[in-house]
């Protein structure tokens, strides 16, 4: 529980990349699929479940209330559809567009681009 009482909704450690190491084994599988506002890179893990890792840089925009906003799009995304994500590492890289989109632009992007890497990561 929160302070407030309420249920923390947050993303727990065992659920993201936390490591260089773990993100440069995502990178080298380069299997990558990406659109207007992201890149999205995924390789398989040997763990029960998701992991997500997000770069957000200041190349997407100098405002950090910006770049916030978009980490927070991509974890809640990710929170609400990780029952649907196979045992796999995904990494999203957002790109500048990403800044001016709208909260259900982005929710439908990142679904989208988790749908194709899936089928993707599945074929041999």
């Amino acid at each position: 529980m929160a302070r407030n009482g309420l249920p923390r909704h947050g993303l727990p450690k065992s659920r993201r990349l936390l490591r260089r190491s773990q993100f440069d084994r995502v990178f080298k599988q380069r299997r990558v699929f990406g659109d207007r506002c992201f890149a999205v890179y995924g390789a398989l893990n040997d763990l029960d479940g998701p992991r997500l890792g997000m770069v957000v840089s200041r190349r997407v925009s100098v405002r950090a209330v910006d770049r916030n906003r978009i980490r927070r799009a991509i974890r809640e995304a990710f929170r609400h559809n990780q029952d649907r994500l196979d045992a796999i590492d995904i990494v999203v890289v957002a790109k500048a567009p990403a800044a001016t989109a709208t909260g259900q632009e982005l929710n439908d992007a990142l679904i989208g681009l988790w749908t194709r890497l899936l089928e993707k990561c599945r074929k041999p």
